[in-house]
């Protein structure tokens, strides 16, 4: 997100944090003050964790630009684990109660449930194209796959 984009307090705000932590004030973040400004909201992730956040971003930096440090403090920080499960929650939905897996079937009922009806034609290629291991439904690895990339 582009700093841009912010209301102009929350902008400020983040200014402010920035050259707060922007101890040595070269106009950069060093991955540890990240980390700490992380910390500070509650946040704790490691210097390594944040350099991974950090470089899937822009792969070159090792330090961060105010533009570059906005994108990191507004994207949203869900553990892996709490990801897993909220996943596996909305594929329970889909796949139904006491189901392993989600059919043209059961896709299209909830779908209709939604107010977004699919024909049986296209629940069958949404089926096909997230299919991963060819089984002809959707089981919860295939789901994960999918949704999560």
């Amino acid at each position: 997100m582009s700093s841009s984009l912010l209301r102009e307090e929350d902008n400020q705000e983040l200014r402010s944090i920035f050259d707060a932590f922007d101890h040595n004030s070269d106009g950069l973040l060093d991955v540890d003050e990240v980390a700490a400004i992380l910390h500070s909201f509650g946040k704790p992730m490691t210097e390594a964790e944040v350099l991974d956040m950090v470089t899937e971003l822009k792969p070159e930096l090792k330090k961060l630009p105010f533009e570059d440090f906005v994108n990191v403090m507004c994207r949203p920080m869900v553990s892996e684990a709490a990801l897993r499960e909220e996943v596996k929650e909305v594929f329970g939905h889909f796949a139904g109660a006491g189901n392993t897996a989600i059919t043209a079937a059961s896709l299209q009922e909830v779908m209709s449930s939604l107010d977004h009806p699919v024909s049986k034609l296209l629940s069958e290629e949404m089926i096909r194209e997230a299919d991963l291991d060819r089984d002809g439904k959707i089981g919860l690895e295939d789901f994960m796959r999918t949704v999560v990339l």
